[in-house]
């Protein structure tokens, strides 16, 4: 069974969603990225790291990558590059 609990997939799922979302919007209208939403997300995410009973290594990696979720000058790129750490991250934490 995975080691990441219900909740902590949950927000990480509303995370790419969120991201995935964000990149379509820029990319069709030209707009500035709106980074609001991701931030309430990543206060979400710290919460539930906090309480999680995650390895000490995974709740470092979690914290990092909510913490680059709430930057004021987001593209595109940007967003790409968080969308592949996700993955990344999502993959780690349900390897045995």
């Amino acid at each position: 069974m995975s080691l990441v609990s219900h909740s902590l997939t949950e927000i990480l799922n509303e995370i790419g969603d969120e991201l995935a979302n964000q990149i379509s919007l820029a990319n069709n209208i030209d707009e500035k990225i709106d980074t609001r939403k991701l931030a309430q997300q990543s206060n979400a995410l710290n919460g539930v790291i906090l309480t999680s009973e995650l390895s000490d290594e995974n709740k470092s990696m979690l914290l990092k990558f909510s913490a680059t979720l709430v930057q004021d000058n987001a593209t595109v790129k940007s967003l790409r590059y968080e969308k592949q750490d996700l993955e990344r991250i999502l993959s780690n934490l349900n390897d045995p």
